[in-house]
């Protein structure tokens, strides 16, 4: 196991249930896989690594296995272009974000063995993307820190508290709201 200092960006597709609903699953499967793999390459293109597909999520990690002094800037670049992904093919999504420090390595008996990532920004940016409206990214409070950066000011901050799952307090985050096209 190993310490590091990461970017968690966990992405959702909003309204997986009502796409299965009565569709034939081969056009439903081109659907997500066209998801999945657009995602994959908004992540891959600023420098993540996904580290898994739940479902109709998927779970990135930025800094991880190689740091970058701008993670947070590129997680927050890679959940907008994920979101102009997912308007493209008609579809919304939801993106939450954080950072901060993880634990990195392989858990589980050596037969189940799997590598996993650990700690408070996985949690904190799992429940920022359950948060998050459709089109919408929350960025949590560490990973916010360098936003102006990656936004260059063409886009106004808006703040806001959230009460999270587990948190004793509210948790401040910036939203990024981003208009279907």
């Amino acid at each position: 196991m190993e310490r590091k200092l990461a970017t968690v960006l966990f992405a959702d597709l909003v309204g997986s249930t009502q796409l299965l609903d009565g569709q034939d699953p081969e056009i439903t499967r081109r659907r997500v896989t066209s998801f999945f793999d657009g995602v994959q390459r908004c992540i891959e293109t600023h420098g993540g690594t996904v580290e898994k597909f739940a479902g109709d999520a998927v779970m990135a990690a930025f800094g991880i296995p190689i740091a970058h002094e701008d993670d947070a800037d590129r997680a927050v670049r890679a959940g907008l272009g994920i979101l102009d992904h997912v308007s493209d093919l008609g579809l919304e999504a939801r993106v939450g974000i954080e950072a901060g420090e993880v634990v990195v390595g392989n858990v589980g008996a050596p037969s189940f063995m799997s590598y996993t990532i650990i700690g408070d920004p996985v949690n904190v940016a799992a429940r920022l993307m359950q948060r998050a409206e459709p089109n919408e990214i929350l960025v949590g409070p560490r990973a916010s820190l360098s936003l102006h950066g990656v936004l260059g000011g063409a886009m106004p901050l808006n703040r806001r508290a959230v009460k999270l799952k587990g948190k004793a307090e509210l948790v401040e985050v910036v939203t990024l709201k981003v208009a279907p096209a």
